[in-house]
């Protein structure tokens, strides 16, 4: 296709359950391949929204704002990423991107994962890769988001979602796929929201300075792969107790890694342990079951069934410097609209 066609993708954000910290050592860092695989919730409420069309020359806009510098020189990459893969030659026409984005920006809630799965798919879309998108096309889109963002790769379905790390250099084992359809299981993710704007560290420095400096990463990688299979297996079996102590015990060894980098890496605030403190005490005193996890940012994330998430949301909107409490539930696939 020598031109562009104007497309819109719409990707929803997604949260680890079982998390994702490091990349591969070794291999061809453009494959953007983790060290440890992942299995996550899509989310039904936080999305982002991307249109890509023709355009005299690049250019970014970003909740309607004119982006500049790195953050657009990483969009224009992954343009240019999904040209090359496709198989289109010649020079990449110019395109116009705008996006939207239906949850904070850099903050720890993912919006990597949905931009650059929308980015992605948006792009392909506009460069005639594909004009829906089936099994396949979605399974091939899913490692081209990869290569943008990690978690990207995740957004592209929806439901629960199973990202293996996979062993081959060049990444084709690295491969995302559905578990379970969004409506698998009545759950619900309480987002309690503990601080605003971005966070100060990203993902991707933190991620590496773990690795050369953190004495538990190499643990962090090790046992991993146990707690996917763990988790795995409470999902599929709808076992709600099982889930939710696999989740935690991932969060805890991340952030434990996290902790014992140098320098270390605290993306927490006073808010994110008083509401960690306070499911704890919920739940053993009797109360609404939920289980927390938490992400490279402030915000907490409580997992929990549907039926107690009205009263488990109210008491943490209680909580000391708490912003804001989200119910979000399992969302779906993303989509792709030709304009």
């Amino acid at each position: 296709m020598s031109h562009p066609r104007p497309c819109r993708a719409t990707a929803h954000s997604n949260i680890a359950l079982v998390k994702y910290w490091g990349k591969r050592e070794g291999d061809d860092p453009a494959l953007n391949l983790p060290a440890v695989g992942s299995l996550s919730m899509t989310l039904d409420v936080l999305r982002s929204e991307t249109v890509v069309a023709p355009a005299e020359r690049d250019g970014f806009d970003l909740d309607g704002a004119t982006i500049e510098g790195k953050p657009a020189a990483k969009v224009f990459a992954q343009l240019d990423r999904v040209w090359g893969l496709a198989g289109l030659h010649g020079e990449r026409p110019a395109c116009s991107v705008r996006s939207i984005n239906h949850l904070p920006t850099a903050a720890g809630l993912a919006s990597s994962a949905s931009g650059f799965a929308a980015l992605t798919i948006a792009a392909a879309g506009s460069f005639g890769v594909c004009e829906q998108l089936d099994g396949p096309t979605r399974a091939r889109l899913s490692t081209w988001a990869r290569m943008g963002s990690g978690s990207a790769a995740r957004s592209v379905w929806g439901g629960f979602v199973r990202l293996d790390a996979g062993v081959r250099a060049d990444g084709r084992d690295c491969v995302a796929r559905q578990l379970c359809g969004a409506d698998h299981w009545d759950l619900r993710l309480l987002v309690v929201h503990t601080a605003r704007g971005a966070k100060q560290v990203g993902s991707t420095g933190g991620m590496e300075s773990s690795r050369l400096t953190s004495p538990y990463y190499p643990a962090w990688v090790e046992s991993s792969a146990a707690d996917l299979d763990d988790a795995q297996a409470a999902l599929e079996a709808r076992q709600f107790e099982a889930l939710g102590e696999v989740m935690e015990h991932s969060c805890f060894k991340m952030h434990a890694c996290m902790l014992a980098t140098r320098p270390p890496l605290m993306y927490w605030n006073g808010a994110t342990l008083e509401v960690i403190r306070a499911v704890w005490s919920i739940r053993e005193s009797g109360g609404p079951r939920g289980f927390v996890t938490s992400d490279a940012g402030p915000h907490v994330k409580v997992l929990c069934e549907a039926v107690h998430a009205p009263a488990l949301a109210e008491q943490l909107r209680a909580v000391a410097g708490v912003h804001e409490v989200q119910v979000v539930a399992p969302g779906p696939d993303a989509s792709l609209e030709l304009l």
